[in-house]
């Protein structure tokens, strides 16, 4: 051995023994389970079943140490063990496949789910929403393959806007950029037990002591980006590869892909433009493009643009604006090509540039999955095919109709690739209607009071939207929802109160749809059927009534006052031998606490009310004694018992 090899040799020792000491380290930490990564969901138990639910914290591994505000996932329950006649649908996107600003049914997987069970009621569909506010492609495409071990039947897709701000997009260090796979590795590393435990105390460079402001701000840290930069082409590069591969990773699995390209708000001015000599003339110009248009003098409008330099033609306030001149004169293909060029201007990539879709219609063309574009659909919802503030909120969020429309699209598009076995129980879809939907109050509510709060911060400036729903709220309902978007009330817990207030002040078409909306989430709660039931059955509904206890029960075998309710409905309806089976019942599973007393002796009452009707007298009395002795002073029995022995004499 030479000289120089020795000294190679010996200086490889140290680096050896610390990568064999990481090494031991790692595995201890593992077979100790300390510092696990968080799993993408986790098993719960609910009504006697198992089921998975999504891991609201899994997104943290995405995100430096430190990050003050870290997305979520929807909260998603679906069954660990997958029935024959289940459909299981998994949707992968950012926030406008999360649904912002709404946290319920009023997005596309809620209105997706919705429309499939009326098509094909005989199945079941679980529609799992894998969207979160600020992920791009590099998330998704890490995790998906994880999604494989729950034996997904569709995956639908709608990202793009967040690829320059996400997760390592402008962002991403230059390493990165120059070898984008390190970005997986990264990911990867963060899933070390060692480097769990480690990286809290990096840190991630950020000002400790400055409170967070708001993911928008986090997220891009107000970089610009201009059209055609080097950041702009790695951008594009990256989700080209990163959709093909995961287009390709279901496709092999068999797994079909439904994908949207993206659409966004054409009539929201751009957030940063390059300004015309200076700021302050930027805003001279815009405050005087706002006057004229107040006056609808486009034409006015036009002709200081006409007078602008040609170096401001590409300039994206100067193409907004000429874009909504011409809109008003009526000349609509001419200004929805300037609005997409001023959307595509903007400084700050916040909305998706049209690239962006064609990247996502090429590559789905070449792998051969289906893609629409989001955009037509909702431009034709538009008067004039310009997709704007009735269609979205803000710059990208739709609003519940917008939501529908590319939900239905992506209807179509699954009966269109016949990728459900059957035939539709009908081809009409349902109606843009809230209760047909079931969308609640508080998802709408929700919505309204979510987008005050989102465009009250940068980057937005002076922009306000109408938001009806909750201008029409009452303190009671509106405290409600502010407790609920500070997170001082639980969801569920919000909307049982909520029903019960509409109800109590006689709304009960929307607390029939607040526990519908509960239901399409969760069919199978016992107590959300039971609540339906009830006011269905005070409605003089029992036809409809009865479907919701007897689901109630088989939930939940256990809850007497659902059995008890129904019991009372058979015996009315003459359905006796059903009816004294389900009274029986809540006899022997009912306590003997204050609040069980009374059912006890509702059961008696109803079960002497059907001997009676048997013309059992004796056993009536019988059963009017017994309920009599749990609860005296029961007013509805000692009625009937006088009614008894009356009519006895």
């Amino acid at each position: 051995m030479t000289a120089r090899t020795k000294h190679i040799v010996f200086s490889l020792i140290p680096v050896m023994l610390l990568l064999l000491l990481i090494t031991v380290t790692e595995f201890t930490l593992r077979a100790f389970g300390v510092a696990p990564p968080p799993p993408l969901v986790t098993e719960t138990l609910y009504d006697g079943v198992t089921w998975y639910q999504t891991n609201r914290a899994y997104l943290v591994k995405y995100f430096p140490a430190g990050t003050p505000l870290i997305p979520e996932f929807k909260t998603t329950l679906f069954r660990k063990e997958k029935g024959p006649r289940t459909f299981r649908i998994m949707c992968l996107g950012s926030s406008s496949m999360f649904g912002t600003p709404y946290d319920m049914n009023a997005n596309i997987p809620g209105i997706v789910r919705k429309q499939l069970r009326h098509l094909y009621p005989e199945l079941e569909f679980e529609v799992i929403n894998w969207g979160a506010s600020a992920i791009n492609s590099n998330v998704v495409r890490d995790f998906a393959p994880l999604l494989l071990s729950y034996h997904p039947d569709l995956v639908l897709i709608y990202m793009g806007h967040n690829e320059y701000y996400g997760p390592d997009g402008v962002g991403a260090s230059f390493l990165e950029k120059l070898l984008p796979f390190l970005t997986r590795w990264k990911y990867a590393l963060r899933e070390c037990r060692l480097m769990r435990l480690i990286s809290p105390l990096l840190g991630s460079g950020r000002d400790a002591g400055k409170p967070p402001t708001n993911l928008m701000r986090e997220v891009s840290e107000g970089q610009l980006v201009r059209s055609g930069s080097d950041d702009e082409q790695r951008v594009f590069g990256n989700l080209g590869s990163n959709l093909r591969s995961i287009l390709r990773l279901f496709r092999g699995a068999n797994v079909p892909v439904v994908v949207s390209e993206l659409s966004s708000n054409l009539m929201f001015a751009p957030f940063v433009a390059d300004s015309l000599n200076s700021p302050s003339s930027l805003a001279a110009f815009s405050s005087v493009m706002r006057q004229n248009l107040q006056k609808s003098d486009y034409a006015a409008m036009l002709d200081i643009i006409k007078c602008l330099a040609p170096k401001d033609s590409g300039n994206a306030a100067v193409l907004y604006w000429k874009g909504v001149s011409l809109r008003g004169l009526g000349r609509s293909s001419e200004a929805r090509a300037c609005l997409r060029a001023a959307r595509d201007a903007d400084l700050l990539k916040f909305r998706a540039p049209g690239e962006i879709s064609a990247i996502t219609h090429r590559v789905c063309t070449e792998e051969s999955v289906r893609v629409f574009s989001g955009d037509s659909v909702l431009s034709a919802w538009s008067a004039d095919g310009i997709a704007g503030d009735t269609l979205f909120w803000e710059h990208v969020h739709p609003t519940a109709l917008g939501y529908y429309v590319l939900a239905n699209s992506f209807v179509n598009e699954i009966i269109a690739g016949k990728f459900i076995m059957g035939t539709p129980r009908t081809t009409e879809l349902l109606p843009f209607d809230n209760d047909a939907l079931s969308i609640c109050w508080l998802d709408l509510a929700y919505g309204e009071f979510s987008i005050r709060h989102l465009t009250g911060h940068w980057p937005f400036e002076n922009y306000r939207r109408a938001t009806p729903v909750l201008d029409g709220a009452d303190n009671t309902l509106a405290t409600m929802v502010a407790e609920v978007h500070g997170r001082k009330r639980e969801w569920n817990e919000a909307c049982y109160a909520m029903a019960t207030y509409f109800w109590r002040v006689g709304r009960t078409r929307d607390a029939l749809t607040t526990y519908e909306a509960m239901l399409e989430e969760y069919p199978y709660g016992f107590y959300a059927n039971y609540l339906e039931g009830s006011l269905l059955n005070s409605l003089g509904r029992t036809d409809e009534a009865l479907g919701y206890y007897r689901r109630s029960i088989a939930s939940n075998p256990d809850y007497t006052r659902a059995r008890l309710d129904l019991g009372l409905i058979l015996v009315n309806r003459g359905e006796y031998d059903d009816a004294r089976r389900e009274l029986t019942v809540v006899l022997q599973k009912s306590d003997n606490n204050q609040s069980e007393r009374q059912v006890k002796a509702t059961a008696h009452y109803g079960l002497a009310a059907l001997r009676a009707n048997r013309k059992d007298v004796t056993g009536a009395l019988r059963e009017l004694d017994d309920a009599l002795e749990l609860l005296p002073g029961y007013a509805d029995a000692l009625r009937m018992r006088e009614a008894i022995s009356g009519h006895g004499r």
